[in-house]
């Protein structure tokens, strides 16, 4: 059995594709920043990447792409070089509280931490609005992990003593490469998957079983985005794997939700929350 493991360390297969795309994102932001690929085209990729690796850094924190610790640990080094922070970190923030405490004052993305009358104001204004209320709130990761989950605490510390002395090489060594291309595509794929959270919450029933959030069901944005639009099946069965989520949302989610609460593509919903219309999305 360990030998097959060794053999066939993936999980799923499925996660060939997670693997591509963090290949990618890493060749594009190390191109960017030495220059030797470094266009616009490239540039711009490298965001659109990063979004995708903090996406498949949110999966792996759920469930491990491999099956055994060794491989893990790697992954989540590269993973770290590609989203900007060590993963670890948002296993308290959204494994710990947001799911198990939705929309309660123990949820850093609630969505009340907003409350502007403009909703474009709210949607600007939550991940800063997020982040600072995780900064203020947030109980240590490592303190509690040393003594409750000392395997855990481990790797949080192999990922901070691999990442950050690196981070500080490439700033000395290039401060202007590395803000423009690896903190400024890092920062800009972290803000946006938090405002995420607004978007597919807010205004929504966080009561019920099936209308607490907001769905995206095309096919190109879930290729892309590792099927991270079928965000209701992920909150019920945050253990099922990502390329599962498609069947359990047309089978057990969609027949009981409300159909106002799926969204064919990204602009839609963008503006649909812009309106923030007096309708409500949930039952």
């Amino acid at each position: 059995m360990r030998a097959a493991r060794k053999l066939r360390p993936l999980r799923h297969t499925a996660d060939l594709r997670s693997m591509a795309f963090l290949g990618a994102a890493l060749l594009l932001l190390a191109g960017n920043f030495t220059g030797i690929l470094r266009n616009p085209a490239t540039i711009l990729s490298s965001y659109l990447l990063c979004f995708i690796a903090c996406v498949i850094a949110h999966n792996h924190m759920h469930i491990p792409v491999f099956t055994t610790r060794m491989w893990n640990a790697a992954f989540q080094i590269l993973l770290a070089f590609a989203i900007g922070q060590p993963p670890t970190g948002i296993i308290t923030a959204h494994n710990e509280r947001h799911h198990k405490h939705p929309e309660t004052e123990l949820d850093f993305v609630r969505t009340d931490l907003v409350r502007f009358r403009w909703n474009v104001f709210n949607i600007i204004a939550f991940p800063f609005a997020s982040i600072a209320a995780m900064y203020r709130e947030k109980p240590s990761d490592l303190t509690a992990w040393k003594t409750k989950r000392p395997r855990l605490f481990r790797q949080a510390i192999l990922e901070r003593a691999v990442f950050y002395p690196a981070l500080l090489a490439l700033l000395i060594t290039d401060f202007r490469a590395t803000a423009l291309f690896l903190l400024l595509p890092w920062v800009i794929a972290q803000l946006a998957l938090v405002g995420m959270n607004l978007l597919q919450h807010q205004d929504c029933d966080h009561h019920s079983d099936f209308d607490h959030s907001r769905n995206l069901t095309g096919k190109i944005l879930n290729w892309l985005l590792l099927n991270n639009g079928f965000h209701t099946a992920h909150h019920i069965r945050p253990s099922l794997h990502w390329s599962k989520l498609p069947h359990y949302h047309r089978n057990h989610i969609a027949p009981r939700m409300n159909p106002s609460l799926n969204h064919r593509s990204l602009t839609g919903l963008l503006i649909s929350r812009f309106r923030r219309n007096t309708t409500p999305h949930a039952r």
